[in-house]
This record gives structure tokens, sequence and C-alpha cells, in this order.
């Protein structure tokens, strides 16, 4: 008998030990970690923090034990939202009304992480599915969005940057058709629904692909992809080939899908302004711009599945971060032609890595178009297909009439052709086709042509008493050049200023003394013999602190610090 005790209790504490020393599964928590400590981006990186979404006042990230632990350590800010993340799908969405946390609430779990944003869960099934109608929404990435994370950079916007009216910007702008537009929403409307999955929406598809084939351009094609467990649509996309920079390309889109309330979507969500107005200036910059060689690559796309969660434009973002693809801007079209009162201004909407695109935009806006428009700095609206872009570390804007919205037909069967404004939606249109034609710049008859392999390599000196900083300058030798101009600014994509004095006859130019603590960023022109100067080159960088040469900086916002050609 002792000795079955004694087996016995062998046994038992083997389990014992077996147990302890079993490796234990790691429980992950959705947590919110405040924004106020400006020390939370550098402690993000080095913990290496999964981050799944920046808002404006917070982070959305799941986290164990441990790194909580760290967290708590380093003294930063956060709480918990759900204590057990494993196998959940979390959506963000917008507290549109006041009874909407309560509505919410009554379909699952839902905590609010900031004001007018919660995080909806629910334990019955998928998430998405659990979500009353009408609510914008967004899927929690994925993936961890912390290596495209930026912080922000001390930048004065007080005086805006000046921009002179270009007379062929104008020329094309000028090309801008209202009845086109009118056509265009008509012909998506008149599809009876676009609702992701429908014919109709493939129907719609076709069109848009049909259209971009009759205009001539390179890669017309459909971008499949798969969502909501098992669903299948397509984006449409075309582009126009950059003569100069064909690897360095601006986005301009606009969802074609519709969508109404539960008992008529699949037969009739006719979405004349949500958003067959951004679809039609897609199409119609896409017919205008197809007339001119350009020095950058212009992509046009329609995306599908918006409105069931920025499926598209996620997919498609996601690829592009993949395959490393240089993005310089993303011009997002959602909502452009409805005016509650006149004159209706356009709101923009930018991440603070994106605000040099707003800038741009109301540039464009009051040169080109006669429309008033209001920058809004604001990393929580991301209820539209910019969103998945600023994930992924891209600059991007978001083109409204509104927000809040004020269109009383949202959403529904009444979202028809004959609500709309059109002296709105065709400011709308000159402003949006402006910008994307200032990014992309036009070849100019009689110039030289665009100086290309920009490079910037910054030399710092230190001294006992003193650091000097300089940067080095040099790029390929243009045949038809008679000299070169240099232009630097603090500000990417804005307010360059030329820093030489006379055309430059090398093919190098060393910026002396400038500062340490601030990033440049530097472009290139040829001259020609009658002075006659070229487009700007792609912008080149040395980093604060005087890190090496960044080409592409676009690629991630501010700073991209791989060597040029990598």
């Amino acid at each position: 008998m002792k000795s079955v005790k004694r087996l016995l209790l062998a046994f038992f504490s083997c389990a014992f030990l077996f147990l302890i020393l079993l490796p234990q599964a790691r429980s992950v928590s959705l947590i919110r970690i405040s924004k106020d400590d400006v020390r939370v981006w550098g402690e993000l990186e080095r913990l290496q923090i999964d981050v799944r979404q920046e808002l404006e006042t917070c982070f959305l990230a799941l986290a164990d034990r441990k790194e909580r632990d760290a967290l708590d350590a380093s003294r930063i800010g956060f709480s918990v939202l759900d204590v057990d993340a494993d196998g959940k799908d979390y959506v963000l969405v917008s507290l549109i009304a006041p009874e909407a946390e309560s509505e919410l609430s009554a379909r699952g779990q839902a905590v609010a992480v900031e004001p007018g944003t919660a995080v909806f869960w629910s334990t019955e099934g998928a998430s998405l599915k659990m979500l009353p109608p009408g609510f914008p929404r967004k899927p929690l990435s994925s993936a961890s969005v912390l290596p495209y994370l930026r912080p922000p950079m001390e930048i004065e916007w007080a005086a805006p940057p000046a921009f002179l009216r270009d007379p062929l910007i104008a020329h094309i702008v000028d090309r801008l058709s209202e009845a086109e537009l009118r056509f265009l929403v008509q012909s998506l409307q008149d599809f009876q629904t676009r609702y992701a999955t429908t014919p109709g929406c493939d129907a719609a598809g076709d069109f848009i692909r049909a259209a971009f084939s009759s205009f001539g351009l390179d890669g017309v094609r459909f971008d499949p992809f798969t969502f909501s467990g098992g669903c299948e649509s397509r984006n449409v996309i075309a582009e126009i080939r950059g003569r100069t920079y064909p690897d360095d390309m601006i986005i301009i889109c606009g969802h074609y899908d519709s969508i109404s309330p539960a008992e008529t979507r699949l037969t009739l969500a006719p979405g004349a302004d949500d958003n067959a107005s951004g679809a039609a200036v897609v199409i119609e910059a896409a017919r205008i711009l197809s007339a001119f060689p350009l020095d950058f690559t212009v992509r046009f796309i329609a995306f599908s599945a918006e409105e069931w969660g920025l499926y598209g434009s996620r997919d498609y973002a996601a690829k592009a971060r993949a395959a490393g693809e240089s993005i310089v801007g993303v011009i997002n079209l959602d909502m452009v032609a409805y005016a509650d009162v006149m004159p209706e201004d356009l709101e923009v909407f930018v991440n603070t890595p994106s605000e040099w695109l707003a800038e741009r935009l109301l540039a464009a806006a009051s040169q080109y178009a006669d429309l008033a428009a209001r920058k809004r700095v604001d990393a929580s609206m991301i209820y539209s297909d910019h969103s998945p872009f600023w994930d992924y570390g891209y600059a991007a804007l978001l083109g409204i009439e509104d927000s809040p919205l004020q269109n009383p037909y949202y959403h529904r069967t009444a979202d028809t052709i004959d609500k709309l404004n059109f002296g709105f939606f065709a400011g709308s249109a000159r402003a949006a086709l402006a910008l994307l034609a200032e990014l992309a710049q036009p070849l100019r008859e009689g110039a030289p042509r665009t100086p290309v392999d920009l490079t910037a390599a910054p030399i710092v000196t230190r001294s006992l008493f003193s650091t000097l900083k300089s940067a080095r300058l040099s790029w390929s030798a243009q045949s038809d050049a008679a000299g070169y101009n240099v232009y630097r600014t603090s500000i990417s994509h804005l307010s360059y200023t030329k820093i030489n004095d006379s055309p430059i006859a090398e093919t190098s130019f060393l910026d002396r003394n400038i500062r340490t603590e601030i990033p440049y960023f530097y472009v290139v022109t040829a001259v020609g013999s009658t002075g006659i100067e070229s487009n700007r080159s792609r912008e080149a960088s040395v980093a604060a602190g005087g890190a090496a040469s960044a080409s592409r900086c676009q690629n991630l916002g501010f700073f991209d610090l791989r060597p040029e050609g990598k």
C-alpha cells in the first residue's frame, strides 16, 4: 500500500511540475493608449507594441501581460477595453446620434474610446453582421500599423503657402464638363443598386472599366478581392504612366458601391451623392488627363465594398505596401455633390503626416475652382477609403461635403441625382482635378526635361562648441538643360524657396550651414537656353539630426531612410 501511495505521490508531483513548466498561453487584451504623453511614440517603438489603429487622441492596441507591465513601468497611460481579445473581431464605429451607444450595447459590447468613436465587438457572431444599419464603421486592422506611425512634427501653418495660378493647370481644369458629371452620376444611378455582391454592383464595375478603356488609359483592370466570410467584389483600376517617374504615383479614388436600408439595398440603392459623385470625378479626371503626358504616374481607382467596411481600399492599400509602391499622395472623394446651404464649402480631412495635401487642395480650390474649403486635421475620421492608406503610412485626404453629414438622403433610396447641387459638385471636381494635375506635373511644351536621380546626403561636422550641418545634392545631367535651380523647404511638398542666385552649371550643389534640428526637402529644376524652367524633380530630403538621405520620402509620410534605388 505504501508503495502505491508513493507512486501516486510521485505521479501527482510530476503532473504538478509539468503544469508549472508548460508554456502558458499568451493572453492578449485590447487596450487604449493615450497620446497625452509625448514619450508615447518612442515607447511604442521601443516595446514593439501591436498597435492596430491610430485615432486623434489615442492608439488601440493588442498587448499581453508582459507588454502591459512594460507600459506601466514606462508610466504610459493606458486602459484595458477587453481583457480577452483572442479570436475576436473589433469594429470602430462612429457614434452618430445620442442614443447610438445604447443601440450598440444592445447588439454586443461597445466602449467609447474618445468623443464620437466607439469600439464594438460581439461574442455571438461576426461583429460587422451584428452592427445596427447606418453606422459608419471600420474593422480594426488585421495587422500592426506600428511600422508606419510617425510622430507629429512642429510645423507652423499660420501663413498659407503662396501658389500662383498656372495657365496649363487652368487649361486642364477648364476642360471639366458639368454635363459629363451629370451623365456619369445618372448612369451609375440607373443600375438601381450598387450594393456590393449584387449584379448591379458588378454591372457598374463593368461600366467604369469600359469608360477607362475608352480613354486609352494604361493598365485598365479589375482588382478582385474577397471579404466578410467569402463574399467577392472588384476594384476598378486604370492609370496614366508617368514619363519621368513612372514608379511614383498619385492616386485619385472614390468608392462606387452604394447602400440603403436593409429591406431595399439589394434592389434599390441609387447612391447619387454617396458615392456616384466621387466615382464620377475619378472617371472625369481620367478622361481629361488622358490627353496630357505627365511626369508622375496617376492611378484612377473606383473602390468597392466601402459601405461594408472599406474592404476594397483595405485590400488595395495592404497590397500596395507589401509591394513597396511609392505613393506620393491619395485624393479620396466621398460625397461631394450635396449642398444643404450655398455657398457650400468642402471639408478636407487629413491626419498630421498628410496635412500638406490639405494645404495644396485648399490652394487649388481657391485658384481654380472659386470654392471654399476647410482643412480638418483629425486622425479619427477613418470611415472612408483614405483611412487604409493612413494605416500603411501613405499621405491621403478625404474630400467630403459636410461633417457631420447634413444630407437627409444619406443611405436612403431618395439619394438621387435631383437632390444634387451641380454648381458645388463641379467646384469640388475642379479643385480635386487641379490638385491631381499639379502633383502629376503635365509636361510643358518648350521646357527642358524634368531632372532625375536627385539625392541628398547630410554632412555633419561637430566640434566642442558647435555642430554644423550641410546637405550635398546631386542629380543626373539633362542634355537640353543650360543650368539648374535648387529649391528647398522644411515642409514636404510646400513652400519651396530657390536657394541659388543664378542657374547652376554643375549637377551638384552644397547647401551649407542648415539647421540640425529640422528636416529639409529639396527639388531641382532644369533651365533651358531661353530661360524656360522645367517641372520639379522628385523630392529628396535630409532628416533632422543629419540622418541618411531620404529619397521617396512620401512612402512613409515623412522619411524613408533607404538609400536611393533600394
